[in-house]
């Protein structure tokens, strides 16, 4: 009995204890984790005034500040280029010798204009010129157009198109001294499909709002087709096509367009207007003050290393239906002609379907 109990008391003395009644330096597994645990400190960057900040937190808030510098100085950039574009945009209508008209005399014609039109002719012995001063005052706030509200209601007004979503021109259309058959399908909002053809050609072009594509049936029947990356034929499909884009009163008119200054044609003042095509690109269109019809729209942009113009000039206005269309427009390229349309009928709101104006 007493051997037992010796033994069990050795038993007990060699067994290693738990928690805290273990000896010192014997120390369990999940104490030993603890103590680890409160042994580990956070990484910390002192800022000024005693302030600390975790280290990986302050490196992940300069990545975000970094980031947002670059995003904001490439939207700085983008605007500056757009600025820049539509300065250089403002005033190109081609009347000079070589094609193209200096700004600088748009401004001068438009003033001399402005102020040929205004003047009176008048008596010295009848009035003064305090008259004077109150009659071109009256007379150019009777000219002066109230804003692009009004400006635009009196454009669909004339033209009456605010109800259609597609039109169908057909006519003749002659270029580089030969005579195509033409049928110019229009879709609103910027849909175009134009089909030439002769008797030794058929000729597709269309333009889906975003990208063009030609297609060419030979006289052996053989389809070709590809991308349409000639930009001169893509803006003249644009150009030619922009028959509805003044025309729908549900397009927010603050930003598609932008009223801007007068401008002088052909010896004759136009109210102008800005229309967004794209990001990158606008198209002027000049509208008669006293109809309140198109008379001319233009694009330019780069072509062959160059700055060039397309210019469509529209003419021959009839009653269509409930609208007022032109039946008749040339093409210019930097003042000289390069094709011209005959319109012999149109359609409105034909049933155009979207297929067709897929760009392949």
């Amino acid at each position: 009995m007493h051997r037992r109990r010796r033994k069990s008391r050795q038993i007990q003395e060699a067994s290693p204890r738990k928690g805290r009644d273990a000896p010192a330096g014997k120390v369990s597994l999940s104490e030993r984790g603890g103590q680890s645990s409160r042994h580990k400190h956070r990484s910390y960057v002192i800022l000024p005034f005693g302030v600390r900040v975790i280290r990986k937190s302050w490196y992940m808030g300069l990545t975000t500040l970094a980031v947002v510098f670059v995003l904001l100085g490439v939207l700085l950039v983008y605007t500056l280029g757009q600025y820049a574009e539509e300065v250089s945009e403002r005033v190109v209508l081609p009347v000079s010798s070589d094609g193209i008209q200096d700004p600088r005399e748009v401004d001068a014609a438009s003033r001399r204009a402005q102020i040929s039109s205004l003047a009176p002719e008048q008596d010295p012995s009848v009035a003064g010129e305090s008259s004077v001063g109150a009659s071109l005052t009256a007379d150019a706030e009777a000219a002066e157009p109230h804003s692009l509200e009004l400006i635009l209601e009196k454009y669909r007004t004339a033209v009456g198109l605010s109800e259609i979503k597609g039109v169908i021109l057909h006519g003749r259309y002659v270029e580089d001294e030969r005579d195509f058959a033409m049928k110019l399908m229009v879709k609103s909002p910027r849909l175009v499909r134009k089909v030439l053809t002769d008797a030794g050609l058929s000729m597709v072009c269309s333009y889906d709002g975003d990208q063009a594509s030609i297609e060419i049936e030979d006289p052996e029947g053989q389809l070709h087709q590809q991308p349409l990356s000639d930009e001169l034929y893509r803006q003249a499909i644009i150009l030619e096509g922009a028959v509805l884009s003044l025309a729908s009163d549900k397009l927010p008119d603050v930003l598609v367009y932008q009223w801007e200054a007068d401008q002088d044609y052909e010896g004759l003042n136009y109210w102008t207007i800005r229309r967004r095509v794209s990001a990158q690109q606008s198209m002027i269109h000049l509208l008669d003050p006293e109809t309140g019809l198109e008379r001319v729209r233009f694009v330019t942009f780069m072509h062959e290393g160059q700055r060039q113009q397309l210019s469509l000039h529209l003419s021959d206005y009839r009653q269509q239906g409930q609208a007022h269309l032109p039946f008749a427009y040339t093409l210019k390229l930097n003042g000289k002609v390069r094709g011209e349309a005959r319109i012999e009928s149109i359609q409105l709101n034909p049933g155009l379907m979207l297929w067709m104006f897929s760009a392949k």
